[in-house]
């Protein structure tokens, strides 16, 4: 019995349910995996602090834009804030494809978002006296891949 303890789907043959045992063997190491690197991220000492209180442009309270400071986007029980980076143009030599559906499929390529920054996320968790430290970002874009891995996605 492997480790799905006998389950079966209707019209499912014997080969598939052994290669699906060994995908989920995969699977939970997988589990495994990425639970032992978000603890491990939990673990991180304090980040640098942040420099500047930086300036977004938001939606304000009548849905109209209005400038939103980084302090404002922490309130009083909120102690950590996550940033997704959705850059606009890409950079000049970057030729990778645009997307292929929706409204940006209509722009020319330079005009189109950098499709790595927008995969990036940034944390910033707030110290109990109000100092606002960088936590964490991604930089496994920057990290050597493995051959055949597209290190952008």
């Amino acid at each position: 019995m492997g480790l799905t303890s006998g389950l079966t789907f209707p019209g499912e043959s014997a080969a598939y349910r052994a290669v699906r045992d060994r995908l989920l063997e995969d699977e939970i190491e997988l589990r495994r995996a990425t639970e032992r690197v978000a603890a491990a991220r939990r673990a991180l000492p304090p980040g640098g602090v942040v420099p500047e209180d930086y300036l977004f442009r938001g939606a304000g309270p009548d849905g109209g834009p209005t400038d939103l400071r980084l302090s404002d986007l922490f309130g009083a029980h909120v102690e950590s804030v996550a940033i997704y980076h959705y850059m606009f143009p890409r950079h000049h030599g970057d030729d990778r494809p645009a997307p292929a559906t929706g409204p940006l499929a209509a722009l020319p390529l330079e005009e189109t978002p950098c499709p790595s920054c927008t995969a990036l996320l940034d944390q910033f968790h707030r110290d109990a006296d109000g100092t606002i430290r960088h936590s964490w970002s991604s930089e496994l874009l920057f990290a050597p891949s493995d051959e055949g891995q597209d290190p952008a996605t």
